[in-house]
């Protein structure tokens, strides 16, 4: 989950994890006028968003997974002009030349990614997270430690094993595990854990990502990442789950589906699992760090987070 950004404002913000986004003018205010064209693109999309999720909470709707899915590929048809648009000026941005394939899966990228950290902040408030009681975890490992692939944190309220592919670290080429190619850059490592706790009820944690690689294209990771930096400010990813006081650890909207780490769109479903001290949470299932408490990549190398 990307959180959406006001001006310049970034790390000050990652306490609330609930950047607004940058608006036409904070962004024609810094002299950028392509941002500004693909802020002004975007913000009907994501207005449109924010309405259906709101629909979803307030009716309560139970198939929120399907919703959620069928409203995510119907604001792909329904914008096509919009997001050709936005395409077209991260071309130039970057120099990339993507193909028609390429640009289709950018654009569902697009609207799925904004479409979860939407309810993944929703969840946050329905649960009356306090963003100001918040703590930070700073996750700071030395390339021995990275190299060992096994990493001691210490300091929260939960015994936590978090795994991370390594090739979403140290970047890389192979094929997950259901045989689907990828290539990443790496640099995609956890490097905070942001959590409030709520005694005797829930834990909520944020895991924050240096950046997030598409799997499929270097052309279509950069452009990508050049869009996040212009509606978000930033290419860090955030993703959250809340463990409860029963044994349960809820993924509001970042399950992986059962999806492996170079599937490319679909990944963003809801569960609520087991949890107890010897639960692992596998944070990068999928590249945009989808998650589940199974494995889904078996013959890749992880790294691990252990409480």
């Amino acid at each position: 989950m990307k959180t959406l950004k006001t001006g310049g404002m970034l790390l000050a913000l990652l306490l609330a994890a609930m950047v607004p986004m940058v608006s036409a003018d904070d962004s024609a205010a810094q002299g950028d006028t392509s941002d500004q064209n693909i802020v002004s693109l975007y913000q009907p999309i994501h207005n449109e968003i924010q309405i259906n999720v709101s629909t979803a909470i307030n009716e309560r709707i139970t198939t929120h997974d399907q919703y959620y899915k069928d409203l995510s590929s119907s604001l792909v048809k329904k914008y096509q002009t919009n997001l050709d648009s936005i395409i077209d000026i991260l071309e130039i941005k970057t120099g990339q030349q993507l193909s028609a394939k390429q640009r289709d899966t950018v654009k569902q990228i697009i609207v799925a990614e904004d479409l979860n950290k939407v309810v993944q902040e929703n969840r946050k408030k329905e649960l009356g997270v306090n963003a100001t009681q918040m703590r930070i975890l700073q996750v700071q490992p030395d390339n021995v430690q990275m190299k060992s692939g096994n990493l001691q944190l210490t300091a929260l309220p939960n015994s936590l094993t978090l795994i991370q592919v390594a090739v979403d670290v140290n970047g890389g080429t192979g094929r997950d595990g259901n045989n689907i190619a990828y290539t990443v850059n790496g640099g995609n490592q956890l490097y905070s854990i942001i959590y409030n706790t709520h005694p005797g009820s829930y834990t909520y944690y944020e895991c924050h990502f240096r950046d997030e690689d598409v799997p499929d294209s270097a052309s279509s990771d950069a452009v990508y990442d050049a869009y996040r930096l212009a509606v978000y400010g930033t290419i860090e990813d955030t993703q959250s789950f809340i463990v409860y006081s029963n044994g349960t650890i809820e993924f509001g909207s970042n399950r992986d589906n059962g999806y492996t780490y170079g599937y490319i769109i679909g990944q963003h479903g809801s569960i609520t699992r087991p949890f107890g001290s010897s639960t692992r949470i596998y944070l990068s299932n999928v590249w945009n760090h989808a998650m589940d408490t199974y494995d889904r990549n078996s013959n890749m190398a992880k790294i691990t987070y252990s409480y």
